[in-house]
């Protein structure tokens, strides 16, 4: 049986961005990431590169989570409701 995964993507990223840790390393790169959350990292010239790539990078691992039926990681204030799909006949 197949499940249906509901919540708003565009809440999602916004909480993931508001948990958000950002670095300057020794090359002077930023470098971006989320705590707890595997594969949301990202890094950019600027602040403003490397939030807009993190961005990209959370709503990319999450579609690929989707896709693969891995879990997502839990943000702060945003419910992720899974349910059973209906089950219809060919």
């Amino acid at each position: 049986m197949s499940t249906i995964v509901m919540f708003s993507i565009l809440d999602y990223v916004q909480a993931a961005l508001k948990r958000a840790r950002y670095e300057v390393d020794e090359n002077d790169v930023v470098v971006a990431h989320v705590p707890n959350a595997s594969g949301f990292f990202s890094q950019g010239e600027s602040f403003e590169e490397a939030r807009d790539n993190l961005r990209d990078a959370i709503e990319g691992n999450v579609i690929l989570a989707l896709q693969l039926g891995l879990p997502i990681p839990p943000m702060e204030d945003i419910v992720i409701e899974v349910q059973d799909a209906p089950a219809y006949a060919a």
